[in-house]
């Protein structure tokens, strides 16, 4: 299994998987900002042994969300504690077997912060 991203037609980001006999499948998180060329979209950034993605989602008012996709393609959105939506957001970067979610995050002060924990 792989996972990744593509700019489609529409000029907005879009999450793919990948299976090991070829089939492509298409995703977007909801509430992911779909305006043509506004850069908005789906991130995924990682994927585990038990087809669980992780990575961000930037939506219509520009705020950055984590999300986690499980195999049978269910999307729950989440933020960080201490995440600021307006100025900074929840940037999940990887996770492992257990389901166990890594990233960082911005707070209202932009500073940067890691986290870890499952959503």
């Amino acid at each position: 299994m792989v996972t990744g991203r593509f700019g489609g037609t529409d000029r907005v980001i879009h999450g793919f998987v990948r299976s090991p006999d070829g089939e492509f499948i298409t995703f977007d998180a909801p509430g992911a900002g779909a305006a043509p060329g506004s850069g908005w979209g789906t991130f995924p950034e990682s994927i585990n042994a038990g087809r669980e993605i992780t990575g961000h989602y930037i939506d219509a008012s520009n705020g950055t969300h984590g999300f986690v996709r499980n195999r049978g393609g269910e999307i729950r959105s989440f933020d960080a504690p201490g995440a600021s939506i307006s100025v900074g957001g929840t940037f999940p970067t990887s996770i492992n077997d257990a389901g166990t979610i890594a990233g960082h995050y911005a707070d209202g002060k932009v500073v940067d912060h890691g986290f870890v924990g499952t959503p």
